[in-house]
């Protein structure tokens, strides 16, 4: 009987730490993203903070639910679902649309820089 006890103990056990493992430890959103379509004209640029983000140049307090692949941004007047597609890209459903796209800024200046490159040696 003890030793079933035991097993049961082990699984419990097991089962929490890869819970564990498995949840996110941090905010995969925070930072700086672009749009890649343009919104209005031009592309739309959201920036998080730990405490919230900064919209039309001032910082609105927002909570972050994170499950996995999705971050829920729940500000006093709207809850957005971004979606993270990777590490640098992330995307959000918007009405009369499919999705719009975001990328990392600092993703964004990389593949500039390898399309300059590319071009420069194209050329040369």
């Amino acid at each position: 009987m003890s030793k079933y006890i035991l097993i049961f103990i082990m699984m419990i056990s097991l089962s929490l730490a890869g819970g564990w493992f498995l949840l996110p430890t941090e905010n995969p959103i925070l930072g700086e993203w672009v749009s890649t379509d343009d919104v209005y004209g031009k592309p739309e640029r959201l920036v998080f903070t730990e405490f919230g983000m900064f919209k039309a140049g001032r910082h609105v307090p927002a909570d972050f639910d994170i499950s996995r692949k999705k971050v829920t941004v729940t500000t006093n007047t709207a809850t957005t679902e971004y979606l993270m597609v990777s590490e640098n890209m992330m995307k959000q459903r918007v009405p009369r649309q499919t999705w719009r796209f975001f990328l990392r800024i600092d993703a964004l200046e990389d593949i500039k820089e390898a399309l300059d490159k590319r071009e420069v040696s194209r050329y040369n």
